[in-house]
């Protein structure tokens, strides 16, 4: 039989050093425990009455009985609901508007008179300050191309 030794080599481990710890260069000064906010006063609980339960119904109705017997749910529609048409973006109702900022940085824009047109739907149509915009109110104002 194999020695011990043969099969798992026995290797030596590191010797361990103790660990010095230096003192704190200052130490704190002891905590004080001060409330910050004067006590809040409550008012004593109060006990609060309740009238018994009545043992019987009570003698008056309600106001508005409910009528019998109740009707019927109402059916399910058998026609579906109608699908919207899709938006149609016409290069007719775009213009160049002279854009400015507010003092929270959100853009203003105005069209002025709704002059100059951009059909390509981009502000290189417009001239530097301008962007291009969609405007219904230019459209109606102005009229299509």
């Amino acid at each position: 039989t194999p020695s011990p030794t043969a099969i798992a080599p026995i290797i030596s481990s590191p010797t361990l050093s103790p660990v010095t710890t230096t003192p704190a260069p200052f130490a704190l000064p002891p905590v004080e425990f001060a409330p910050t906010d004067p006590p809040v006063f409550t008012a004593p609980p109060v006990e609060l009455v309740t009238p018994k339960p009545t043992t019987s119904p009570t003698k008056r109705p309600t106001p508005r009985p409910t009528i019998q017997p109740t009707p019927r749910p109402t059916p399910k529609p058998i026609t579906k609901r109608p699908t919207p048409m899709p938006v149609v973006i016409s290069p007719d109702s775009w213009f160049c508007a002279k854009s400015s900022f507010t003092e929270n940085w959100n853009i203003l824009l105005e069209f002025g008179e709704c002059d100059k047109r951009c059909p390509s739907m981009d502000n290189s149509d417009c001239e530097p300050g301008y962007q291009c915009r969609q405007s219904d109110e230019c459209l109606e104002l102005v009229g299509p191309s």
